[in-house]
């Protein structure tokens, strides 16, 4: 045996010492790359909250062509990065969602309106054909007459101060040329937020599978992210003595089922609440529901049904104290603060011909005793007040309280619309004449707001004047003047 081999023979049994550094191993992770924005970051990676690429968690965190799959943004089924224009496809082809396609596979919109297309599509306006609607992620995902709502993930139709009664839906105003309920927290009922939608809200909720961390889904009924949809699709999918509801995709009862809180079909009945939240409640065809409690002087009351998104036009919510006077109206809330201690009933009605499953909230906050003017209930237009002969009337406005004051204007004349006697202290008034429900002029002033309109606009009309808080907790008395202009 040569000198020094059982040394070597040593060194293969056992690891031997070396200075020589040794490469990584392929299972040894590198330092994760840093960004700034999705485009920093390679092999369908993300730019996460900590400025570095990794994994995504949700759809929303890729491009709107893109859906997340295990932690990975891959295109989404359809759509490719084979063309953006038509001449980047054969003769007789079109680029379509990316992808190039027969002629057959296309719709052509040559105007490029969504008006063209299919339900479920808009037009690409540099291509001129039909592609799924895939919502926004900012205003450059949307047409000309059109801005992104980030929080719907949804393109919506642009408003002005002028358009707003004609484009935005009721209980919705215009602001940043969006339709929206509310802009901040204050805009929004006692223990409601404002989203990033424009829409207040007691819980964070989802509009699409995009705000939901994989494989969760959005369930728009209830606005939360759910490991699946409920299970049917039809009738075939439920028992035989329940049928699909295909707006919430559940099986409910063929014939509607009485709530644990029935009977509560009448003011008399009426199920007694705190500040309190009950789930899992049922409006049967032609029901009524009614709920009854004690409110102190000042107590501002905010009340919040929760059901499927589509059934909201169907829906009505109303408050009215012990002599039946209705106090506030809404459709899914209402808000409004007691003049005086008593017994009030909350009643929550359907117009639905089939069953409707929904929740309820009732928010409570004590505050400043606010007594309201002989004038009520004024608080939207058709329920507003006439003004007396002499034009002029004092009234007091309330936290979350609207007045309307109803006035006609002779042939040939103008109108002068004022407010004063108002202390800006306790908040501003905003002063608004309104020709059904579009909105003729607007005033908001420390000292006292005015609206002039002239006499080829408003002669022989019936007009409104509506006054309400700079904000929802403005407590103000005032006067309301009208005068003719030649």
């Amino acid at each position: 045996m040569r000198p020094g081999w059982w040394l070597v023979g040593l060194c293969w049994l056992f690891a031997c010492s070396s200075t020589e550094k040794v490469p990584p191993g392929p299972d040894v992770d590198p330092a994760p790359k840093t960004c700034a924005r999705r485009e920093d970051c390679d092999g369908g990676q993300v730019c996460t909250l900590a400025e570095v690429c990794g994994a995504c968690e949700s759809s929303g965190q890729c491009r709107l062509r893109e859906r997340c799959e295990a932690g990975t943004c891959i295109a989404r089924e359809g759509w490719g990065e084979a063309c953006v224009a038509h001449a980047n496809c054969g003769l007789g082809q079109w680029c379509r969602q990316g992808l190039c396609r027969a002629r057959t596979d296309v719709v052509p919109c040559p105007m490029g309106t969504r008006e063209e297309c299919p339900t479920g599509e808009r037009c690409n306006a540099g291509t001129l054909v039909c592609e799924e609607d895939l919502g926004c992620l900012e205003d450059a995902d949307c047409g000309a007459e059109e801005r992104c709502n980030p929080g719907l993930h949804a393109c919506v139709s642009r408003c002005t101060e002028a358009t707003a009664s004609a484009v935005c839906a009721e209980g919705e105003h215009c602001a940043n040329e969006r339709c929206v309920r509310c802009e901040e927290d204050s805009d929004c009922a006692v223990g409601f937020t404002c989203d990033a939608a424009g829409r207040c809200t007691v819980t964070p909720r989802c509009y699409s599978d995009r705000d939901c961390t994989v494989p969760q889904v959005c369930h728009l009924a209830s606005g939360q992210c759910l490991p699946s949809l409920p299970p049917c699709s039809s009738d075939d999918d439920c028992e035989s003595d329940r049928r699909c509801d295909l707006g919430s995709r559940a099986c409910i009862p063929r014939s509607c089922q009485p709530d644990a809180l029935e009977p509560n079909d009448s003011v008399g009945t009426a199920h007694p609440v705190s500040a309190s939240r009950h789930v899992r409640l049922t409006l049967c065809p032609g029901d009524v529901d009614h709920y009854s409690l004690t409110l102190e002087r000042g107590d501002q009351l905010g009340v919040n049904v929760e059901a499927e998104v589509f059934a909201e036009p169907m829906f009505s919510a109303s408050l009215q104290d012990a002599s039946g006077r209705v106090l506030a109206t809404g459709r899914f809330r209402l808000s409004h603060v007691a003049a005086e201690r008593g017994l009030y009933t909350v009643r929550i009605a359907s117009r639905d011909t089939v069953p409707r499953a929904y929740d309820v909230g009732f928010f409570l906050s004590r505050g400043t005793p606010c007594d309201d003017d002989d004038h009520e209930p004024n608080d939207t237009v058709e329920m507003a007040t006439v003004l007396p002969e002499g034009l002029r009337l004092d009234g007091m406005l309330c936290p979350g309280d609207a007045d309307h004051l109803r006035f006609s204007v002779p042939p040939s004349r103008g109108a002068r619309v004022s407010l004063s006697g108002y202390s800006a202290v306790r908040g501003l008034l905003h002063l608004c004449v309104l020709n059904g429900g579009t909105e003729l002029g607007c005033s908001l002033d420390t000292t006292g707001a005015r609206v002039d309109l002239p006499a080829s606009t408003v002669q022989g009309r019936s007009l409104t004047a509506r006054v309400t808080g700079d904000d929802a907790r403005t407590t103000n008395g005032y006067t309301l003047q009208v005068e003719w202009l030649p």
